[in-house]
C-alpha cells in the first residue's frame, strides 16, 4: 500500500482512486473505518450508485441483494459492520463494471470471531485501499506517480462479444452443425461471459431454425444469465420462468438435471450450464443420452469448484467423445485483465486455492487442527479449503466462516510430511433439555443446525435423539491422487476414538447416497437411520442418514433402524420406485434379516422358476423371498448382476412392463418375464 500525506483531502483521495479505476477500466476494494459521521461524510464525497446496509437510512437491505444479481452496476458501498453473508457479497461484486470503486464499510474494533480476524488482514491487501478516520489513507501498490499504467485497449467484437466470447458462440453452433457426439466444452474464471455466451448461442441456433434447445443447471437461477441473453434481439417471448417461444416455434427450456435423465425430453441441443456443481456420474448419463451437448463450468470464483473438476471431467469426455472441443474463456466481460478487486476477493475468499500434492504417502497421522493455529497458517488454510473444494461440487464460499468459526465443530486432518492430505469436519449435535426436544418433535419448534438429530427426532417422535449428544460427519475430503488408501477411514476411525473417549454413544453422517458412497460407509460399521424421500434436483440423490453405536447402543438406536427397515420396505413400489435397483438391493442387504418362507410360498416360487405359474399369481412368494434372497448375501457382487437388479425393479419397485422391459433391453413382458425366470431358477 502507499500512504498519502496528511495534506491529502478525502475528497483527493477518492479522486485519485477513481482516476485510476476509470484509466484502467478495473475496480478497486475501498475499506473505510470510522464512526457514523465519518463515514456518512465519506460516503457524501464518494456518490455510490447503490448502498447496500441493514442499518443506513435509504439502503439495500442484505436480504435484497439477489434482485441485482445479472445486473451490471457502477460503485457500490457494502455495510459489512453487522456481519455478511459471504456469497452475496462475492455476487453482488461481480455485478460493478469496470472503472468503478466498490467501498466496504467496517469496524473499527477488533472481532473475537476468527474468521473476521483473518478478514480484518485484507483491509491492508496489496489490491486494497484503506480510509481510517484514525490511521489515515492508504492507496493500493499499483496506484504510484512512479508506475507506468497502460491504457486499456478493448478486446470487445463488433457484435459486443469479447473474441473469447465469440469463439465460445461459434464452438456450441458447431456442436449442432458438425458430427454428432462432439460436445464443447467451455472454462472459465466467474466474470467472462461464459453463461452469456450460451445464451446468445442458444438465441442466434433458435432464431435461424426450429429448434428445441433444452438448457439443464442446478437450478433455475443459475441459467437466468443464459435465459436473459437468449432473449437478446430475437423474436421472442419468455412464456414463464422456465420457457422461451421463438416466432417460428422454436423453443429453449429449463429443465432440472434428475428430470431430464429420468425422461430424457427430445431436443436438438443440450446446454449443460455450472457443470461442475452436478455431479460427474449424471454428466456420463447426459453424454451416453444426448448426441449433441455443450458444458460450461467455473474453475474459480464463488461458484467455481478448482480445476479438478475440469480434469475429472475432461478425463470423461476423452473416454466418451473423442472429437470433443475445450474452449477456454480469459477476458473478463465488465473489467479488465488484472482486477484489483478479483485478485483481492480471490485471496480473501480462497478462490483459486488449489491442493498441493506430497512426493509420497508412506506416513500418515491424522490429529485434529486447531483453529486459532489454522487462523495464523494461511497455507495450511489454503490446502483445507482447496481439499473440500476438491472433493465437492456443493462447497461454498460461506463454509470458510463455518471452518474458522463454528464451535461445535472439530477438523481432523491427516498429514503426509507435513501436507494436508484429507481432513474430516465432525459436527457435535444434541444435548438438548427435553422440553425442547419435545416441542420440536410435535413441530412447534425448529433448531437451527443439528442437521442429523433433529431429523431423527421430528420424522422418528424419537425425543432421546434431541436430549442425547452425537457427532455427525459433515465433510470427509482426501486428494483425489490418494483416494482408495485408506485414509478416509483413518480420519473416521480417529474422530470415533476422540468422540467414545468424550462420552459420546453415537456417531452418524447424513449425505445424497450413492452405491459406492454407501459401500464406504457401511463397511466402517453404519447402518441406515432414515432415507429422504425428496431427491436432490442437481445430484438426483437421496439424502441418507446414518449412525453408528460407540459403545454401548442407546435405546432409541434400535428403534429408528427397525422403523427405517420397515418404511424402506414399504416405500420401495411408491416413495423410492425410481431409486437405483442396484442401491435398493444394497440397502435391503443391510437392513433386512433373512426370512423363512413357508412350504406352499416356496413352492410357488420354484412353479414360478419352471414356468408353471405366472408373475401375477405369485407376486407376494416372490417379493417375500426376493427380499429374503437379498439379506443372505454377503458379497455385493451377486447384487451387481443384471438379473437382481431386473428383479427388484420389477418385484419390489412394481415398475411396469414396458419401462423394465426397455431399461433392461428386453422385447416386452414376455421376453422379460422369462429372463426374471431364468434368474429365480439359477438362485431359488
Amino acid at each position: 500500500m502507499t500512504t498519502l500525506a496528511m495534506t491529502v483531502t478525502p475528497n483527493d483521495f477518492i479522486q485519485l482512486l477513481q482516476d485510476a479505476a476509470i484509466k484502467r477500466v478495473v475496480r478497486f476494494p475501498v475499506f473505510v473505518a470510522g464512526d457514523e459521521v465519518t463515514v456518512s461524510g465519506f460516503l457524501a464525497l464518494a456518490t455510490p450508485s447503490l448502498i447496500v446496509s441493514d442499518v443506513l437510512p435509504g439502503a439495500t437491505p442484505w436480504r435484497q441483494v439477489k434482485r441485482l444479481l445479472g445486473q451490471e452496476t457502477h460503485s457500490l458501498a457494502l455495510d459489512i459492520r453487522q456481519g455478511f453473508d459471504v456469497e452475496k457479497l462475492c455476487a453482488i461484486a461481480g455485478c460493478v463494471k469496470g472503472g468503478e470503486l466498490v467501498y466496504f464499510l467496517v469496524g473499527g474494533e477488533a472481532s473475537e470471531r476468527r474468521f473476521y480476524q483473518r478478514f480484518s488482514t485484507f483491509y491492508h491487501h496489496a489490491d486494497a485501499a484503506y480510509f481510517s478516520q484514525h490511521g489515515g489513507m492508504n492507496l493500493p501498490q499499483s496506484i504510484s506517480s512512479s508506475q507506468h499504467v497502460p491504457e486499456y485497449s478493448s478486446s470487445f467484437t463488433s457484435s459486443g462479444m469479447t473474441q473469447d466470447q465469440q469463439c465460445a458462440v461459434d464452438a456450441i453452433k458447431q456442436v449442432l452443425k458438425g458430427h454428432r457426439r462432439r460436445p464443447a466444452l467451455i472454462v472459465a474464471d466467474r466474470g467472462r461471459g461464459k453463461s452469456s455466451a450460451m445464451g446468445i448461442a442458444a438465441g442466434q441456433i433458435l432464431s435461424s431454425a426450429i429448434k428445441t434447445v433444452l438448457v439443464t443447471s442446478p437450478s433455475i437461477a443459475n441459467a437466468e444469465t443464459l435465459f436473459q441473453h437468449a432473449l437478446v434481439d430475437g423474436d421472442c417471448e419468455r412464456t414463464n420462468k422456465y420457457r422461451v417461444t421463438y416466432s417460428n416455434g422454436s423453443q429453449l427450456k429449463f429443465v432440472a438435471p434428475d428430470v431430464l435423465l429420468h425422461d430424457k425430453p427430445m431436443c436438438d441441443l443440450l446446454l449443460v450450464d455450472e457443470a461442475a456443481a452436478i455431479p460427474v456420474p449424471m454428466l456420463n448419463q447426459m453424454l451416453t443420452s444426448y448426441s449433441r451437448i455443450a458444458f460450461s463450468t467455473t474453475e474459480h470464483g464463488y461458484e467455481g469448484t478448482g480445476r479438478a473438476f475440469s480434469l475429472r471431467f475432461r478425463s470423461l469426455l476423452n473416454d466418451k467423445a473423442k472429437g470433443w472441443k475445450e474452449v477456454s474463456l480469459h477476458q473478463p466481460v465488465r473489467w479488465a485483465q488484472d482486477d484489483p478487486l478479483e485478485r483481492w476477493l480471490f485471496d480473501a475468499f480462497l478462490f483459486d486455492a488449489e491442493p498441493l500434492y506430497p512426493d509420497n504417502i508412506d506416513e500418515v497421522t491424522v490429529r485434529i487442527v486447531d483453529r486459532d493455529v489454522l487462523l495464523q497458517d494461511e497455507s495450511t488454510l489454503r490446502q483445507l479449503f482447496s481439499i473440500l473444494v476438491t472433493a465437492h461440487y456443493q462447497t461454498s464460499p460461506n463454509d470458510l466462516l463455518q471452518l474458522l468459526d463454528d464451535e461445535s465443530l472439530t477438523v481432523f486432518g491427516a498429514f503426509a510430511h507435513g501436507t494436508l492430505v484429507g481432513a474430516l469436519l465432525a459436527q457435535k449435535e444434541g444435548g438438548f433439555d427435553e422440553t425442547l426436544a419435545l416441542d420440536v418433535v410435535a413441530g412447534k419448534r425448529r433448531l437451527r443446525g443439528h442437521l442429523l438429530a433433529q431429523s431423527l427426532a421430528s420424522h422418528t417422535g424419537t425425543v432421546d435423539a434431541l436430549t442425547s449428544v452425537l457427532i455427525r460427519v459433515s465433510r470427509i475430503a482426501v486428494l483425489p491422487l490418494f483416494q482408495r488408501n485408506g485414509i478416509g477411514t483413518l480420519l473416521l476411525n480417529t474422530a470415533e476414538s476422540y468422540a467414545a473417549r468424550d462420552g459420546v454413544g453415537v456417531m452418524g453422517t447424513s449425505f445424497g447416497v450413492t452405491p459406492s458412497l454407501w459401500q464406504f460407509w457401511s463397511s466402517q460399521g453404519y447402518i441406515p437411520a432414515r432415507l429422504g424421500i425428496q431427491r436432490d434436483a442437481a445430484s438426483g440423490t437421496h439424502s441418507l442418514q446414518l449412525i453408528k453405536a460407540l459403545s454401548s447402543a442407546p435405546t432409541w438406536f434400535d428403534d429408528i433402524q427397525a422403523l427405517c427397515s420397515s418404511n424402506f420396505y414399504a416405500q420401495l413400489s411408491e416413495q423410492f420406485s425410481q431409486l437405483d435397483p442396484y442401491l435398493s438391493a444394497l440397502l435391503l442387504n443391510a437392513m433386512t434379516e433373512p426370512a423363512t418362507l413357508s412350504e406352499a410360498q416356496n413352492r410357488q416360487v420354484a412353479l414360478f422358476a419352471s414356468g408353471a405359474l405366472g408373475y401375477d399369481l405369485v407376486t407376494g412368494s416372490l417379493s417375500k423371498w426376493l427380499v429374503s434372497w437379498l439379506a443372505r448375501q454377503t458379497k455385493t457382487i451377486m447384487l451387481e448382476d443384471k438379473g437382481c437388479q431386473l428383479m427388484v425393479a420389477r418385484v419390489l419397485h412394481r415398475q411396469s412392463w414396458d419401462v423394465i422391459a426397455h431399461e433392461f433391453g428386453y422385447q416386452g413382458r414376455k421376453d422379460t418375464e422369462l429372463a426374471m425366470r431364468q434368474w429365480v431358477a439359477i438362485h431359488h
